[in-house]
């Protein structure tokens, strides 16, 4: 029996996710899509493990806590890694900058959800080799890759078994492969309400263990979206999942890798975030305040956390993703479906403005408290976001 961690990055900022739908798969308690996803996977006894970012908890924590509790209640089903507060793109962050995301987002995990394991899951599957070490030296114990996200040349380089990546100054970290094939399977799957192409991809890969990575928030973006991902779990057929903590690894040290093997971790191509040169601006005043982050108060943090979220740049810069839907489970014929992409350039517009207006006089409050009394779906995940870090930030 083939075995499977099935490891799921949750970004509740993902760019085809708008704010005001998010805030309604949150609301209603146990009624809630959200909720019923978690109990999905409760039910029919499937293990995922779930990389929710920090902001992600805090938005859970604060309008559906039942859902945290949910969580909780079953490790024996959710496994929950380390991911930044802000899934931004980590070869822009500065080491303050990368380190501060990091920490807050481990202390919001840590502080909510009862057990998590100390393996990171980097946004984008975007890490240089300087943020390898600082997550060796922080205690994290493991960390993904996935071969599919990278050019031919490097695909052919990468290992394709656990093995342990370099990082500067000496360091070394345990990286596991993804076996990229079965992030499309499972989209396929949720498309036609079939597990047929997950499965075939399973049985076809022939391994004796397996690794998929997927959006979490997928099936929140289609019609219909929690029968689909129930059709695909009731369907999955060949494997049986486990846990990071239960799969026990031989992770191959950098000098038994093949003279060829790519040692380090890779660096991923930024086009598909600038491939117009539309935010190119945006970048660069972000880098600017960057260099001021040891200076923020608790709201510059928030609003800083927010604006450099990876999907600002995605919203702009990818087209919506046209993918064909049945109906049913029994319908055959398909129709073409557009995820449009989010307004989310508007709103890190916004963050970044009020962030350099309190940047140059703090007395300068009015933009804020404008936005945080508008009532806006950003707006409430911001003030909310706001309050967890401050939460945090009375702890340290």
């Amino acid at each position: 029996m083939t075995t499977l961690i099935d490891l799921v990055n949750f970004n509740a900022d993902g760019s085809c996710l708008d704010a005001g739908a998010w805030l309604l798969a949150l609301r209603g308690g146990e009624a809630a899509p959200f909720h019923r996803w978690l109990v999905l996977y409760v039910e029919l006894r499937k293990k995922v493990v779930l990389g929710l970012t920090g902001a992600t908890i805090a938005d859970v924590a604060t309008f559906n806590p039942r859902a945290i509790e949910l969580i909780n209640e079953h490790p024996e089903v959710f496994e929950l890694i380390v991911r930044p507060f802000s899934h931004d793109i980590p070869l822009l962050r500065s080491r303050l900058g990368f380190l501060r995301n990091l920490e807050l987002g481990l202390e919001i995990a840590t502080r909510e959800l009862r057990d998590v394991t100390r393996f990171y899951l980097p946004p984008e599957f975007m890490l240089t080799n300087e943020q390898v070490a600082l997550l060796d030296e922080r205690g994290i114990t493991g960390v993904a890759v996935n071969a599919a996200r990278f050019s031919h040349e490097l695909q052919q380089r990468i290992p394709d078994v656990p093995y342990k990546v370099r990082g500067l100054d000496g360091r070394t970290l345990n990286c596991l492969p993804v076996h990229g094939i079965l992030t499309q399977r499972y989209l396929d799957a949720l498309h036609v309400h079939d597990a047929g192409p997950w499965c075939t991809a399973i049985r076809e890969l022939g391994r004796d263990r397996l690794v998929s990575w997927r959006d979490g928030e997928s099936s929140f973006l289609l019609p219909d979206g929690l029968q689909r991902e129930r059709c695909w779990l009731q369907g999955e057929r060949g494997v049986e999942r486990v846990h990071l903590r239960e799969s026990r690894e031989d992770y191959v040290e950098p000098d038994r890798l093949p003279d060829r093997a790519y040692h380090s971790y890779p660096v991923h191509s930024f086009t598909a975030w600038m491939k117009e040169f539309r935010m190119l601006g945006y970048i660069g005043r972000i880098q600017r305040l960057e260099e001021e982050l040891p200076d923020f108060d608790v709201d510059e943090l928030a609003l800083w956390l927010q604006a450099i979220n990876s999907d600002v740049l995605s919203a702009v810069e990818k087209r919506s993703p046209v993918v064909a839907l049945t109906r049913s489970p029994d319908a055959r014929e398909t129709t073409s479906y557009t995820l449009l992409r989010s307004e989310r350039a508007f709103e890190g517009e916004e963050y970044l403005v009020i962030l350099e207006a309190l940047r140059l006089d703090r007395g300068r409050r009015g933009p804020l408290e404008r936005l945080l009394r508008s009532g806006a779906p950003h707006a409430i995940k911001l003030g909310a976001r706001r309050d967890s870090v401050a939460r945090v930030l009375r702890m340290e």
